[in-house]
């Protein structure tokens, strides 16, 4: 597993990771994090829980990962930590962690990957969330309604009948059992810069996802 550390790459095994989260009652992980302040404001107002950020442009995640790594009272954040990686190639050190899994504003192929919706890639994410875990996904609903735009990208109508008649028993058989999908009104629970970007006074909605990993371990 490379973990971004400033300018540097490092190579961590399992255990380096356990030792690290040890006395952590929880683990959040955040994938398609990008610059990866969520997780280092994540970190600081949540000190009991250990915040993995991945993403696969680790130059992303250069400058925050430095501030986590500074001392407490410079701003460092000892209980976050970012992970190269690809959704299509994520680590097997990170299976079965989180108790929480976020994915806001996913863009590309991940945002691809989780409406259309195709399997390989939603037990990829079930294999890093424990049983009794949550899956929070924020989209942005507006792309979906700009339809011609979406045509081009070849995504579907991102509407209630398609949670029901795809997502929700293609994410079933991934381990995911959806608990309810609907529109935000006002401000989004997690802020991230990319989200910020798409929302601040621009009047897009945004469609708030939750599932519970159901089962032992995951498929695959």
């Amino acid at each position: 597993m490379i973990v971004q550390l400033g300018k540097t790459s490092l190579s961590w095994t399992r255990a380096d990771l356990e030792a690290k989260i040890a006395g952590y009652p929880r683990v959040l992980i955040d994938v398609g994090t990008g610059d990866g302040r969520f997780v280092y404001r994540s970190a600081g107002a949540h000190p009991d829980t250990f915040c993995i950020g991945v993403d696969p442009a680790g130059e992303r995640m250069r400058e925050v990962s430095w501030r986590a790594s500074r001392k407490v009272a410079r701003g460092g954040r000892p209980n976050a930590l970012f992970v190269v990686a690809s959704v299509q190639a994520l680590p097997e050190e990170l299976g079965g962690l989180a108790h929480t899994l976020t994915l806001n504003f996913p863009w590309a192929s991940l945002l691809s990957a989780l409406v259309l919706p195709e399997p390989p890639v939603l037990e990829a994410l079930r294999r890093l969330v424990r049983p009794g875990g949550e899956l929070i996904a924020l989209l942005n609903q507006s792309v979906f309604d700009d339809r011609p735009y979406a045509a081009r990208l070849g995504l579907p109508e991102l509407s209630d009948a398609w949670v029901e008649e795809a997502l929700r028993p293609a994410y079933l058989a991934a381990g995911f059992a959806i608990r309810e999908t609907r529109m935000v009104e006002g401000e989004v629970p997690h802020q991230t810069s990319w989200g910020q970007h798409l929302t601040l006074a621009s009047g897009r909605r945004t469609r708030l996802l939750t599932a519970e990993a159901i089962g032992g371990a995951a498929p695959g």
